[in-house]
């Protein structure tokens, strides 16, 4: 018998609320981004409330996140409407009770609440609605409509969207004064999927084999290919940015100055040496197959023709030509004083290969949801750059050939790490002296028997010295390569381009120079920016000065 009475009970408490009459507030149109309106409108749910000819509410909603843009009454024509509205309150609920019964809340707030009804809160407004109608609200009868604007959150003090608009009470009451029960619906108004809005502070992090990060600029743009930022990286490979806005697709890239003081050191001979070989195809099998590269962004690195990505002899040749100082139609491309060929993309994606293509994504997408999203790594490469001196080395197995490269007798294995990174050092001397026709002499002295290539690039002071001649003793095979690239600065090496001989050990370098004033020593006067050799198996040697 007990049980029967509980379940009555349920029962009659489930029906007696379904039929109280509701205070329904909702959204009549969809937002989706920061700026759109939104248009709420509050609305007399009858229930078994019976007709209300008096409907007075008062809701408060989030100022940070919401403007007030205007408000339309629905009420019937005759009827009497006000809007009385306070910025910086906020509604104190009765405690222990319901927060949806509106009647209760209503009847604290008029007689028993007194000044603690209301506290002050910055964030916070407060709209209250007055109806009287001699044509009574029926079910489903609008009061008012509110639009507002969405506003960005960014430095608003909130994460989100939610509980930005909650009805506080309401009386409701029919043509003899006898008051409805009301609850409200929903409980509050929540956003979401919110997008736009200021992303706040956006980093870059600058990925490459350089150390020189502050002659990279970077460039946003928006999906109009129009640019909405710009700036220089800081010295640790940094860029923080500001004014881009969650959940808008940007692309970025970064730029190597043209005017950078070290353009004629980033193709080098080892460079020459990796685009040789795999012009030859020399694989471990006969067959050959041009597998000596590792990834698929040095097709493209070493592409200096310009032939969509693919690496031959011709390649290797403007190389030679370039360091050579022989200009040619094709030389533009090749990274070098006063001009680069940038190639820069997110870092995770970097030379990956879709459709057999090589891809550098450049998109990325502020998410306000995220803390990780603003944050992108960029990495960048240049054009000849194939060892990755100043370059940036793929990391992802993406960037990776679609088969294995195989090791050939001019790579070796990477099994010690990234090849690329791969060098060792060795010493040679220089001898400077003045001989006795007055001319200043700088010989290269080397005992290294292995190198099938070799590169100096020497500095000197033109007001001091003036350039006569170059001497080679590399030994018959080897095609030897002097030029001045600017007053003051000459290239000097040699490479092999059968990758068999090698350069010949003894003196295999000299400078002649006249000075152009009188001088009584002859140390000191030149320097170098370049000095490196490449042995037959890619492997590249650092030379350090004795």
């Amino acid at each position: 018998m007990k049980k029967i009475l509980l379940l009555l009970v349920s029962v009659f408490f489930t029906l007696s609320s379904f039929g109280q009459a509701e205070i329904n507030y909702s959204p009549v149109n969809t937002v989706t981004k920061v700026g759109d309106t939104l248009i709420m409108k509050f609305q007399y749910n009858k229930g078994d409330g019976g007709d209300l000819t008096l409907a007075q509410f008062d809701f408060e909603y989030n100022n940070k996140l919401l403007t007030y843009i205007s408000s339309t009454s629905q009420a019937p024509s005759g009827a009497s409407y006000a809007r009385n509205n306070w910025t910086g309150y906020k509604f104190n609920p009765k405690a222990d009770t319901s927060e949806d019964d509106m009647d209760v809340q209503y009847t604290w707030w008029k007689d028993e609440a007194g000044n603690n009804s209301y506290s002050t809160s910055a964030n916070w407004s407060v709209e209250r609605t007055t109806i009287q109608t001699s044509a009574a609200y029926t079910d489903g009868n609008e009061f008012v409509k509110y639009s507002f604007k969405v506003k960005d959150k960014f430095n608003s003090g909130y994460d989100n969207y939610n509980n930005i608009i909650k009805v506080n009470w309401a009386n409701y009451q029919k043509s003899d004064g006898t008051a409805i029960q009301t609850i409200k619906s929903p409980s509050t108004q929540s956003l979401t999927g919110i997008e736009g809005g200021n992303a706040g502070a956006f980093t870059i992090n600058l990925k490459t084999a350089n150390s020189a990060k502050t002659d990279y600029s970077y460039t946003i743009k928006n999906g109009a290919g129009e640019s909405v930022a710009t700036g220089d990286f800081d010295e640790s490979g940094q860029a923080s940015i500001s004014g881009l806005e969650n959940n808008v697709t940007y692309t970025a890239e970064a730029n190597l100055k043209e005017d950078a003081t070290y353009l004629d050191e980033v193709v080098t001979v080892a460079d020459l040496a990796l685009v040789f070989a795999e012009a030859i195809g020399a694989s471990s099998g006969p067959s050959g197959g041009s597998t000596t590269f590792d990834y698929f962004i040095q097709d493209i690195m070493g592409d200096v023709v310009g032939d969509g990505g693919v690496v031959d002899f011709q390649d290797s040749y403007e190389i030679l030509a370039y360091l050579q100082g022989v200009t040619s139609g094709n030389t533009n491309r090749i990274t070098q004083d006063g001009q680069t060929e940038d190639y820069s993309g997110i870092e995770s994606t970097y030379g990956a290969v879709t459709n057999n293509t090589v891809t550098f994504a450049k998109s990325f997408t502020p998410l306000d949801s995220d803390v990780s999203t603003k944050t992108i790594d960029l990495a960048h490469g240049l054009r000849g750059d194939v060892n990755f001196s100043h370059s940036w080395e793929p990391s992802v197995s993406s960037g990776e050939k679609a088969t294995s490269a195989q090791t050939s007798s001019f790579r070796i294995s990477s099994a010690a790490g990234s090849k690329y990174n791969q060098t060792e050092t060795a010493n040679i001397d220089l001898i400077s002296e003045i001989n006795d026709e007055g001319r200043v002499v700088f010989s290269i002295k080397s005992e290294i028997e292995d190198m099938v290539g070799s590169q100096f690039n020497i500095v000197y002071d033109p007001n001091i010295l003036s350039l006569e001649n170059v001497i080679f003793d590399t030994g018959n095979e080897m095609t030897n390569f002097s030029n001045v690239i600017e007053a003051g600065y000459v290239r000097v090496g040699s490479f092999d381009q059968n990758v068999s001989s090698t350069v010949k050990a003894g003196t295999p370098y000299q400078l002649i120079f006249v000075p152009v004033e009188d001088i009584s020593n002859a140390s000191g006067l030149i320097s170098f920016r370049v000095k490196e050799g490449v042995k037959a198996d890619g492997t590249q040697i650092n030379f350090i000065i004795q």
